[in-house]
């Protein structure tokens, strides 16, 4: 289950608990842990948003330099062509 979906179910529990009719003090329990499963997940999910970023981010750069590395490789051959063309 994706952790957005688990964040909606567990919201929708706490919002539930004062009419489920639990003990105060279970009734506390689940808040607490509930509100704690929410602050987890949300913390996750941003430490993972940041972290897919970087990746990208990182894969984009790995990109333009082997695109700037061939145009290199490309101008030195064809520097050389026109050297050897010019020597015959």
């Amino acid at each position: 289950m994706p952790k957005s979906k688990i964040i909606l179910v567990l919201g929708c529990l706490i919002a539930l608990l004062p009419v489920l009719g639990f003990p105060h003090v279970w009734e506390e329990f689940f808040e607490i842990a509930g509100g704690l499963g929410i602050v987890l997940l949300s913390v996750m999910i941003s430490v993972d948003k940041r972290l897919t970023q970087k990746m990208r981010a990182e894969k984009r750069q790995v990109h333009r330099r082997t695109q700037v590395d061939k145009e290199v490789e490309n101008l030195s051959h064809a520097e050389q062509d026109q050297e050897t063309e010019t020597l015959s």
